[in-house]
């Protein structure tokens, strides 16, 4: 797999780039295998996929050469000593987080790479390795949210392709025993490529990607043909995104028979329902709940293309089904908020469920928040009134109001509903925070600062509540020393949450 990928072939010239670079170091190398070194290759990439101004590139050297013995212990002291003369070398921290990573030291991985975010965040492959480690760690929903941020930087899978090949292969991340197809490493190493690969493909579908995610799942397969998810997904991608049928059921038949054979009932079932759904012996009903489930539990995971499916098919057999018509509707809204363009898709969602009940309160007040992102105001006053007039006890009504009020520049007004929801709903930490920032607006100083602490009292550790405290004290109440603390707190959340945009800001007003 990693010889497609990286040949010497495609790397001819790499070696003589490598001398030109540090000629002392390519004949050290020499030296020491006799032969053109394949850490020169190495090296070459390294150069290519990560610019750096290196001063000297000899216990980079060094360092490889420790990966490729499997000297781990001198790789980390070797990169210790580069980043200690050079604090801002990136790739020597990343090389770092893979040696840690090759120990099963994941704490110390995971910690560099997240130094890398801090010195700059701009190449994805930092992302995916974080992503990578996040999930070797167990934690799923870390891993997730890395290849979520790594996916819209280049969505090519070729990229995270590369990457994983590059370092499981010629960096050693499980060094084959003896070549065997039963070689321990080796069936680690596809177990571990192939769940990259499938959450990779996950996140391809949620920007649209889908001839991407494709070819994700099936470079999953490849390497753990028994993954039942991925040939379920794969199917998936070919049904409702590539609309070629035959291939489409040739997978999920694949999925339903590994499911049925790993005791997964439910998830054979669904892939029974899509298959058979002409079959007149199909409880429709049981079905579209089924899926509607099924949407539920994808929209949890932060999958929501993936539910937004799941909620299609749930209506494909139940045609008003007016609770997979609003979780729909909250699906493409949370694709809307991450870049991609499906508002009007959201709209359409909303403006069914109210049309299939004139009463269904959630819907109006879902979609007069999708038009206030769409930022036509007046229409979600409209809809967002009549959601009051069903239920004038609905602090979500209320809420949105404001927000739409403000948005209109009408602080008064906004303040008057924002109060009205925080008194059906004192508790509600985004309704006080969003009634302190329109008391700002209307310069009520006290006022909004007692709504910001309400939200530190709901939530301890709410670093933006303690920011705005801190603000509202040093520059609008001036009590240095409330100020002072707010601030301070608000540092060690922005640290603890790696928001490294705020913790300047914060810092900045501190040394003032």
């Amino acid at each position: 797999m990693g010889e497609d990928l990286i040949s010497e072939e495609g790397l001819s010239s790499i070696g003589e780039a490598f001398r030109k670079l540090d000629p002392h170091m390519a004949i050290r190398l020499k030296a020491l295998q006799g032969v053109e070194s394949p850490a020169e290759w190495v090296m070459a990439v390294i150069f290519d996929l990560f610019p750096y101004a290196w001063k000297d590139t000899e216990l980079l050297g060094e360092a490889i050469l420790n990966i490729f013995a499997g000297e781990y212990e001198e790789a980390v002291e070797t990169l210790k000593g580069v980043v200690h003369m050079s604090p801002d070398a990136y790739p020597a921290y990343h090389l770092l987080g893979h040696v840690y990573g090759c120990m099963g030291n994941y704490k110390d991985e995971i910690e560099s790479y997240r130094k890398i975010v801090k010195l700059r965040s701009d190449y994805p492959q930092v992302y995916y390795s974080l992503g990578m480690s996040y999930w070797l760690a167990g934690r799923d929903k870390k891993a997730m949210a890395a290849f979520h941020t790594a996916v819209p930087m280049t969505p090519e899978f070729a990229v995270p392709e590369f990457w994983f090949t590059f370092t499981f292969e010629k960096l050693k991340r499980y060094p084959a025993e003896n070549n065997g197809t039963g070689d321990k490493n080796t069936i680690e190493k596809n177990r571990v490529l192939s769940h990259l690969f499938h959450m990779i493909g996950l996140e391809l579908i949620e920007y649209g990607h889908n001839s991407e995610a494709r070819q994700a799942f099936k470079k999953s397969i490849q390497l753990l043909p028994e993954f039942a998810e991925s040939y379920y997904q794969l199917g998936s991608v070919h049904m409702k995104k590539l609309r070629n049928s035959r291939r489409a059921e040739k997978y999920l038949r694949m999925a339903e028979h590994l499911f049925q054979e790993q005791k997964e009932f439910q998830r054979a079932k669904l892939i029974q329902q899509i298959c058979d759904s002409s079959d007149l012996l199909i409880d429709k009903n049981k079905a579209a709940e089924d899926w509607l489930k099924e949407g539920l539990r994808l929209q949890q995971l932060g999958l929501n293309q993936a539910a937004v499916d799941a909620y299609k098919i749930a209506i494909s057999f139940k045609r008003d089904f007016i609770d997979a018509y609003y979780n729909m509707g909250i699906a493409y809204g949370s694709l809307e908020e991450i870049g991609v363009d499906v508002l009007d898709n959201a709209l359409g969602s909303l403006k069914q469920t109210i049309r299939l009940n004139a009463d269904f309160i959630h819907g109006y007040i879902a979609l007069g928040a999708a038009y206030i992102r769409k930022e036509e105001y007046e229409k979600a006053l409209d809809v967002l009134n009549r959601a009051v007039t069903i239920d004038s006890k609905d602090s979500n009504a209320h809420y949105y109001v404001g927000v739409a009020y403000r948005a209109m520049k009408d602080f008064e007004r906004a303040a008057t509903s924002l109060r009205s929801s925080a008194l059906l709903k004192p508790d509600s930490l985004q309704t006080q925070y969003f009634l302190g920032l329109v008391l700002l607006d209307c310069e009520k100083f006290q006022g909004a600062c007692d709504a910001f602490i309400e939200t530190v009292r709901i939530k301890p550790d709410f670093a933006e509540g303690h920011y705005m405290l801190g603000y509202m004290y040093l520059e609008k109440i001036f009590n240095e020393e409330k100020g002072v603390h707010h601030l301070s707190k608000a540092e060690k959340l922005y640290v603890k949450l790696e928001d490294f945009d705020r913790l300047e800001r914060v810092r900045v007003m501190l040394e003032k």
